[in-house]
């Protein structure tokens, strides 16, 4: 074989190694590039719903037994009840709905919200008598609503910690019972209803988003709606002091005094329109 004939072997047998060399190269496609999430918004509207429950632990005050008259008449009706008094409070369910705008600055957030709830708590006062009879001042609370501001820090992107506080509106009802004889139709039991409806309420919670647009929280409110000055007015028999007739001017007021308040702790589920 001449050096000519090598020469035009060595070119073909290069000619067809090179192809299947290139085939087998593996060209690895370029990172897709990092894209950074925006950071969440606390800004904007939103609406939910919370439930829980109001409670006290302090039953409150007891009822105030007065008489408007002096003399024996008026020794024998105090020394009638002694330290015979009792008070409580009975807790309840509560929930509702509440409507808020939050604004964020930084990792500060302020905003205002208003909220109504249903509930059942009431406040009893009652005085027994030797006689035996029991007289019972009951103050109840049937629905609640609150208008508040509040101001939080981003503890992470995703979690509030937040103050509050704001005017509370409830109607308050008074009713008072007896199973006195001395109680009827032609003495009978005259109610004075004069309960404060609004108060104010303080507190604090913790809010979580779990997406964009749902956060869960949990909130504790205390809730005062004031003292009022309802009373019943007892007279005639032993509670105007003469033993039978109803002497003018002269009678007995059974007072239930004291703050109508109690505690909230409710979680709360919202949805965020941001």
């Amino acid at each position: 074989m001449t050096r000519l004939s090598l020469l035009l072997a060595s070119a073909a047998t290069l000619a067809f190694a090179v192809p299947a060399l290139a085939a087998d190269v593996v060209y690895e496609e370029p990172a897709a590039p990092m894209v950074a999430m925006p950071a969440p918004t606390w800004t904007g509207l939103y609406l939910g719903i919370q439930g829980g429950g109001a409670f006290n632990p302090d039953n409150g005050d007891n009822l105030a037994v007065v008489p408007n008259f002096a003399g024996a008449g008026a020794t024998f009706l105090t020394n009638a009840f002694g330290n015979s008094f009792s008070s409580e409070f009975d807790s309840s369910f509560i929930g509702g709905g509440h409507v808020g705008f939050d604004y964020q600055a930084g990792q500060f957030v302020v905003g205002v919200l208003a909220d109504i709830n249903a509930l059942d708590v009431s406040q009893t006062a009652s005085a027994f008598s030797n006689t035996p009879a029991f007289y019972t001042a009951e103050r109840s609370l049937d629905y609640l609503v609150t208008g508040r501001v509040r101001a939080g820090y981003l503890v992470t992107p995703t979690a509030l910690a937040y103050a509050t506080g704001g005017v509370a509106y409830g109607e308050v009802d008074y009713g008072f019972s007896s199973n006195s004889p001395a109680i009827n139709a032609t003495f009978p039991a005259l109610l004075n209803e004069d309960e404060d409806e609004f108060g104010y309420t303080v507190g604090g919670g913790m809010e979580v988003k779990v997406t964009n647009n749902i956060s869960f929280g949990a909130e504790y409110l205390y809730t005062n709606l004031g003292g009022g000055d309802s009373s019943t007015r007892l007279n005639g028999g032993p509670f105007d002091g003469s033993g039978s007739s109803v002497v003018a001017g002269q009678f007995t007021d059974f007072k239930s005094s004291g703050d109508f308040d109690f505690h909230t702790v409710t979680a709360k589920l919202s949805y965020r329109f941001n």
